[in-house]
C-alpha cells in the first residue's frame, strides 16, 4: 500500500469511498487513483481533501458491536453534549449508556474514551499526508495554496478536538508545561512522546497563520459547505483562542470569521436545521445514505428511525433529546427556541381540558423510569400532537409518529376517539419530558440529514465572551442583541458585571444547545455542571432519570480530561514512561 493509501486506510479504503456530485467530489474512489496521481498530481491531492471530508462522516467501527456514524456529528453530540449539564437522554442501549454519568471520562479502556483520540488522529494523519506531498505535485501555485491551506485548517482543528477532550484547562496547564497530546506533524504513526500544553498552542496557531496566508494568496472561493476556508480557519482559532484565554484573539478571530454571515431568522431557527442556510460556515452537506440507520439523524433527530420507531427495554423506554428543565425556565416566555420542546408549559395547548403542569410530575402521565410521557390521558396526547404538528418545518414528518388520524380540528369525542385508537394499536408512550423539536431529518426512516460544524451565533457568542473578559461591556450587550433580537420580541440586554457574564452564557447554552458546544464551554468556564434527577410530586425537581443526576467539579477526572486511552499507552512506550505508569 503505497503511503497516502496507509494515511487513509480507515477512513476511505476500508469503508470503500466513492465519487460524489461536483467540483472537489467529482473525483473517481481513492482505490482507482494509481501511486503516481495520488503522490504526484493535482487530482490525487484533490481526492485526499475528499478523503477527510468523508472521515467527516462516514461510520466507524470502534469493536464488534459499537458503530459511531458521521464522525463530526458524533462527536460533537458524543463529548460537546452528551456529558453536560443541559443534555437529557434515555440512552439504553450499548456503551452509549456510559457517556451521560461521565464514566467514560475516568477509564482508559472503553471505545468512548478512545473514539475521539481515534477520530482527532485519523483527520490529523490525512492532512500531514497532503501538507507533505503537496509542494511536489506539478500544479498552478494557487491550487497548491488553496488545499495546503485546508489541510492545515484540518489539522488544527482536530487538535483543537483532541486539546477539548484530553487537554487542561487554562488555568490546570501549569504555565503551559502540562503534557497533553502526542504532536504528530508528518505522516505514519510511529510511537512518540507527549507534547506539553505551550507546544500544541503555539503548533495550532502557526498551522492556523500559516493557512490563513496561504487562503489569501490562493485567493479560491470554496463550492461545497464541507470545504474549510479562511473564515472556518478563523472559527477556529477563535475557539483555541477561547480555550488558551487568548481573549483579544478570540474575539477579532470571531468578529472577523463570521461578518460576511447573518444570524439565522426565528423562522430559519425553528425550521428543523437538517437543511442549511446562510448562517452554516461548515457543516456536513454531503450524501449520507450510505451511513443508513448508524446516521446521527436516525438516533438525534426527533423524527429519525430510533427517535420515533424504537423501544429500547420491555418498558417501552424511547431514544430522544431532552433539554434540562432547569435551562429552560429560566428563558421568557417570548423566546422562539423554547417552542422546541416538550416542557410543562405547553399544557395551554389544552388546558380546558383538565391537563395540567402538576401532570409532569404524576406518575399517571409520566414512566419514571425514562420520563417517557404516557398515553394515560387523551387530551395530554392531543395536546402532544398539537404542539408536535404546530412545530412541523415545512417538508418534513414523522417526529414521534403520535399524531396518526389526529386533527387539531378534532372534537372532544373525536379526541377521546383517537386516544382509544392509539391505546387499541399499542402505542403506549410517545415523547418524553423536555423532548426536542429543533433538528430533524429530511429521510425518517434513515435519519438523513445535514449538521452544523460551526454557525455564526457561536462566534459572535465567542466575540462577546472574549469582549467581556476584557472589561468590554459594550461589545458584549451589542453581541447579545444582535442575537437575541433575532430570537425574543422586544430583548434588551440590561445586566452588567456577573449578572451580564450570567445571561451570556445562559443564552449561549441554549442558542448552541444540541450542537456540540455547551460541556466544552462548562469546562472552559470552570465551574460545576450540576443535574437534578425528576421526582414525583415535585415541580421544583428536573428532567434528568435518576441514573443520570449528579454534580461534578471542575476538580473530576483530572480537570474533566479522558483519559489517554490504553491502547495507545500500551503502543507507545514513551507515555507511559512520562506519565510514571
Amino acid at each position: 500500500m503505497n503511503k497516502i493509501l496507509k494515511g487513509f486506510a480507515i477512513s476511505a479504503v476500508a469503508l470503500g469511498m466513492t465519487a460524489c456530485s461536483e467540483n472537489y467530489l467529482n473525483q473517481p474512489p481513492i482505490d482507482s487513483i494509481t501511486d503516481e496521481q495520488l503522490s504526484e498530481s493535482l487530482e490525487g491531492m484533490k481526492a485526499a481533501m475528499n478523503g477527510i471530508a468523508q472521515t467527516m462522516y462516514i461510520m466507524y467501527n470502534s469493536g464488534a458491536t459499537e458503530r459511531y456514524g458521521n464522525g463530526e456529528a458524533y462527536f460533537q453530540t458524543y463529548y460537546g453534549d452528551s456529558p453536560s449539564p443541559d443534555f437529557a437522554c434515555s440512552w439504553l442501549w450499548g456503551s452509549q449508556a456510559q457517556y451521560q454519568p461521565w464514566t467514560f471520562m475516568t477509564r482508559d479502556t472503553d471505545s468512548g474514551g478512545s473514539y475521539a483520540w481515534m477520530y482527532a488522529y485519523t483527520l490529523i494523519n490525512q492532512a500531514n499526508t497532503i501538507i507533505e506531498k503537496i509542494d511536489g505535485v506539478s500544479a498552478e501555485q494557487s491550487e497548491k495554496d488553496n488545499i495546503k491551506a485546508q489541510a492545515l485548517t484540518i489539522r488544527a482543528h482536530a487538535y483543537t478536538r483532541l486539546m477539548q477532550v484530553y487537554g487542561p484547562r487554562y488555568e490546570d496547564s501549569k504555565g503551559g508545561d502540562e503534557l497533553t497530546v502526542v504532536l504528530r506533524l508528518t505522516p505514519g504513526t510511529d510511537p512518540m512522546p507527549l507534547s506539553d500544553y505551550k507546544t500544541v498552542m503555539k503548533q495550532i496557531y502557526k498551522d492556523l497563520d500559516d493557512a490563513l496566508d496561504l487562503y489569501e494568496s490562493a485567493n479560491i472561493a470554496r463550492t461545497e459547505g464541507w470545504m474549510p476556508d479562511a473564515d472556518v480557519a478563523r472559527g477556529i482559532y477563535s475557539r483555541i483562542a477561547m480555550i488558551n484565554h487568548d481573549w483579544a484573539t478570540a474575539q477579532k478571530m470571531a468578529h472577523d470569521a463570521r461578518k460576511d454571515y447573518p444570524i439565522m431568522s426565528a423562522d430559519e431557527y425553528v425550521a428543523g436545521f437538517a437543511d442549511p442556510n446562510d448562517e452554516w460556515m461548515w457543516f456536513n452537506n454531503r450524501d449520507r445514505s450510505n451511513n443508513g440507520y448508524y446516521s446521527w439523524g436516525a438516533s438525534f433527530s426527533c423524527n429519525g428511525g430510533y427517535s420515533t420507531n424504537y423501544n429500547w427495554s420491555a418498558s417501552g423506554g424511547q431514544m430522544s433529546w431532552r433539554l434540562y428543565k432547569e435551562v429552560y425556565d429560566k428563558y421568557p416566555d417570548a423566546d422562539v427556541r423554547c417552542d422546541l420542546y416538550w416542557m410543562p408549559d405547553k399544557v395551554n395547548w389544552f388546558a380546558d381540558y383538565g391537563f395540567k403542569e402538576e401532570d409532569f410530575w404524576d406518575t399517571n402521565y409520566v414512566l419514571p423510569a425514562y420520563l417517557n410521557m404516557w398515553l394515560k390521558d387523551p387530551y395530554m396526547t392531543a395536546a402532544i400532537s398539537m404542539w408536535t404538528l404546530s412545530m412541523q418545518p415545512q417538508g418534513y414528518s414523522g417526529a414521534f409518529n403520535i399524531w396518526l388520524g389526529f386533527t387539531p380540528t378534532m372534537s372532544n369525542a373525536q379526541i377521546e376517539g383517537y386516544f382509544a385508537a392509539l391505546k387499541q394499536a399499542g402505542y403506549q408512550d410517545r415523547v418524553q419530558f423536555g423532548a426536542q423539536l429543533k433538528f430533524w431529518s429530511s429521510k425518517p426512516d434513515l435519519g438523513d440529514a445535514n449538521h452544523p460544524f460551526m454557525r455564526a451565533s457561536e462566534l459572535l457568542l465567542n466575540e462577546a465572551e472574549a469582549a467581556l473578559e476584557q472589561g468590554d461591556e459594550i461589545t458584549a450587550k451589542a453581541c447579545l442583541v444582535e442575537l437575541n433580537s433575532k430570537r425574543i420580541s422586544g430583548y434588551a440586554c440590561t445586566a452588567s458585571g456577573d449578572a451580564l457574564k450570567e445571561e451570556l452564557r445562559l443564552y449561549r447554552r441554549m442558542e448552541l444547545w444540541g450542537e456540540g458546544d455547551t460541556w466544552f464551554s462548562f469546562k472552559r468556564w470552570n465551574i460545576t455542571a450540576t443535574r437534578d434527577s425528576w421526582k414525583a410530586g415535585d415541580p421544583t425537581s428536573g428532567n434528568f432519570m435518576d441514573a443520570y443526576k449528579g454534580s461534578w467539579a471542575p476538580t473530576y477526572g483530572n480537570g474533566w480530561r479522558y483519559q489517554i486511552p490504553r491502547s495507545e499507552k500500551d503502543y507507545n512506550p514513551y507515555i507511559n514512561s512520562q506519565l510514571n505508569l
